[in-house]
């Protein structure tokens, strides 16, 4: 196509834009609800009424009035109205497509060692790359490591739905993070970069994004399809154009509609680019985002009928909703409406990827939510984003490793063993020693250190007698203390929750904020009804150095949450012992003094780490040796802690007063060359924890990649393996 052509094209549309109306329908029967499918506009949600909310064109709308549908116009100008709403931020508050792609390049500059750099799977209409980003220890994009599997997530397949990119960049900063942290969080990441290859496709319909930056650069544009406008029309709807059920409900023949799907299958690059992609790179679990219902979607959206793994798919929601989403899930045809040619249909019915659409944000939110509300949205997908990445791993056996208890230690003197219940399907143990500990607030519902805005403690329903704390409608129940996690700590907010909440119009939520309750985020959030007590548990140690209040919000006149027996836990340091203890005790043979505690956490060799058991308080007293006191017996090499390690890595060793002062220590690369030398802490018999600052012998950082330590005393030579993080 000639550039003239595409002017003539394009011109009349930046002249006089499209107007879009958000109208709500109450259909009286079947039929008459499929009539409103076949009109083409876009359903955003469906009510537990039956009733629905639909975004129209113009075209759409004249259809819709001919119908003879009766529908209600809620908001008239839809781009109007969130122009307004973003005031005037550039892009309403959201990345443009060109710093989007620098902050891709940034953050493999940044963690080299863990991403690829960002590279186009293929051209988009328009010519602009589609850029992907792989987080793994395995960096070569091109290759895939056959024990790794693959996972797939991906945003803005739709041009006016920028949160599904936001989520998706915060997940992929948050591995890189994390991977190496001294914490569970830490080991939750570095587990999945060492056991995964995760692709991200932050914005998949390129130059819709870039068409709507034009059209609104404060944002609220509301163009949600390609720029292939050759039939006539304004563009394909992506998310209709896919291979399995192409052509079937809930997409348009019709070039003006918002669901229009194209003249074939995989007719788009954006869409055959991915799909040859998966071809060489078939993924176990696929996460395509979305706005805006809260809710959780999966295969089939063209028709009613249930896939071979319908139990699985519910299975793996359940795990969703009880890690942090807490919202309906089904198959779309179900839950919302048809949708023929979608990802997740492709991407399940072609390569058995088990395939998720996340509609994330209520209709308070919409497409381009308020300033507060893009702030809080930024995190909300996290953990559903985690779960399908530990699941890749376990697909059509969807499970998660369940939670040891720590059996009591009570005062010790070395050697003494630490002992945990036994977890069914636990390939190992990782078993994590605290000091500093203290819990900072435990509450048990009946009117503690809360500030609360249309919230009140009831007695109708509680987890622990005789009381719990409950939503009065949209309101806040404010925690009046603080957790400060210190820089080598960590912390444990835990709760019970119970709720009935409509998805869609009404939400609550646990919100977590690091300014004094300037800005919050999600945490988590509960949009269903969900009758029974769930414990909701969420580690801190991502948050090492900040100082962090906590809330409970509910919108909406209908939401019912209640909130018992609230547990905070901050501790001032913490180290992984071992990461893999291959039964349910592990044995200290030596141990300084203090007061310590000790958590477990089940190792599934499919899943991942589970939740860490409660912390256990040992007294250790006696003759037990402290580090750096002489012993008489053997000498002895730990293992690295953290590992892999991203600022600091300590290693116990012992070393028998026999050894004394001929003991060496020195760390190798790969290449063996010798980068550093220990021996200098450990020249006395004793037991040590050597620290290594990860420089080496002129003071420079090292690069991130696998490193050695080397022991030999005149009693024992030993290695160990230490991986240095990129992210330093």
């Amino acid at each position: 196509m000639n550039k003239s052509t595409f002017l003539l094209m394009v011109l009349p549309a930046l002249l006089f834009a499209e107007r879009y109306s958000l109208v709500s329908v109450t259909p009286l029967d079947v039929t008459e609800a499929m009539r409103m499918v076949g009109t083409g506009c876009e359903i955003v949600h469906v009510y537990d009424d039956g009733s629905l909310d639909c975004v129209t064109n113009e075209m759409e709308y004249g259809l819709l009035l001919s119908s003879g549908i009766p529908f209600t116009t809620r908001i008239d100008d839809l781009e109007r109205f969130y122009a307004r709403r973003c005031g005037g931020r550039t892009m309403g508050g959201y990345m443009t497509w060109d710093e989007l792609s620098a902050w891709m390049d940034d953050l493999h500059d940044t963690y080299p060692s863990i991403t690829s750099a960002p590279t186009s799977i293929g051209d988009t209409y328009q010519g602009r790359p589609q850029r992907v980003v792989k987080i793994s220890s395995n960096t070569d994009f091109w290759y895939d490591d056959p024990a790794l599997p693959n996972v797939w997530y991906d945003g803005l397949i739709h041009a006016r739905e920028p949160a599904s990119m936001r989520n998706i960049r915060f997940f992929m900063l948050w591995l890189c993070e994390n991977y190496g942290r001294n914490g569970f969080c830490g080991l939750q990441a570095t587990w999945l970069l060492d056991n995964r290859e995760i692709w991200c496709l932050p914005c998949n319909n390129v130059d819709g994004y870039v068409y709507n930056q034009q059209q609104s650069p404060g944002g609220g544009g509301m163009h949600r399809k390609n720029m292939n406008w050759s039939a006539g029309g304004d563009g394909i709807d992506l998310n209709r154009n896919w291979s399995v059920g192409w052509g079937g409900p809930g997409s348009s023949g019709d070039p003006g509609s918002q669901t229009y799907r194209g003249t074939a299958p995989l007719s788009e690059p954006e869409a055959s680019n991915i799909d040859a992609f998966w071809q060489d790179h078939p993924p176990a679990q696929m996460h395509s985002t979305h706005t805006y219902g809260n809710i959780l979607i999966y295969p089939w959206g063209y028709t009613d009928d249930a896939t071979t793994h319908a139990a699985e798919y519910d299975a793996q929601g359940e795990i969703m909703v009880q890690w942090g989403t807490g919202e309906v899930h089904g198959p779309a045809s179900q839950i919302l409406y048809y949708s023929s040619g979608n990802t997740r249909d492709h991407s399940y019915g072609l390569y058995g990827t088990m395939s998720w659409n996340h509609e994330t944000g209520g209709d308070f939110a919409g497409f381009w939510p308020s300033p507060e509300e893009t702030i809080k949205l930024t995190r909300r997908n996290l953990r559903s984003y985690l779960v399908t990445a530990f699941l890749a791993g376990c697909p059509y056996d969807p499970h998660v490793p369940g939670t040891p208890v720590m059996d009591p230690v009570g005062q010790v003197t070395p050697p003494f063993t630490v002992t945990w219940s036994s977890v069914p399907g636990a390939g190992a143990y990782a078993l994590q020693e605290l000091s500093g500990y203290q819990v900072l607030l435990d509450d048990d519902g009946s009117g503690g250190p809360f500030t609360m805005n249309n919230w009140s403690t009831t007695t109708s329903h509680y987890h622990s007698p005789s009381s719990s704390y409950l939503s009065g409608g949209t309101g806040t129940l404010t925690w009046t203390g603080t957790a400060a996690i210190p820089e080598d700590g960590g912390g444990r907010l835990s709760f019970w929750s119970y709720f009935n909440i409509p998805s869609g119009s009404c939400q609550g939520s646990i919100e977590v904020s690091t300014d004094g309750g300037e800005n919050w985020f999600y945490l988590q959030t509960f949009t269903r009804t969900d009758q029974v007590w769930r414990l909701n548990i969420h580690e801190l140690d991502e948050w090492q150095g900040d100082t962090l209040s906590f809330r409970w919000e509910t919108y909406g006149s209908s939401s019912d949450l209640y909130i018992d027996d609230i547990k905070v836990e901050v501790w001032e340091e913490n180290q992984f012992v071992d990461l893999e203890v291959p039964t349910n005790s592990y044995t200290f043979d030596n141990h300084e003094g203090g007061d310590f505690w000790f958590r477990a956490v089940a190792m599934d060799p499919d899943f991942g780490p589970g939740w860490p058991s409660g912390a256990e308080a040992a007294q250790i007293t006696g003759t037990g040796i402290s580090r750096g006191q002489t012993q008489s017996g053997i000498t002895s090499l730990g293992r690295f802690s953290p590992n892999p390690a991203s600022s600091i890595a300590r290693i116990p060793v012992t070393v028998s007063a026999a050894a004394g002062e001929s003991a060496t220590l020195l760390v190798f690369d790969v290449a063996g060359r010798q980068v550093a030398d220990l021996s200098a802490q450990i020249q006395a018999g004793g037991c040590h924890t050597v620290q290594w600052d990860l420089r080496d012998e002129t003071g420079a950082p090292v690069p991130g990649g696998i490193y050695y330590a080397l022991l030999m005393t005149p009693d024992l030579t030993g290695t160990r393996e230490l991986v240095v993080a990129g992210c330093r």
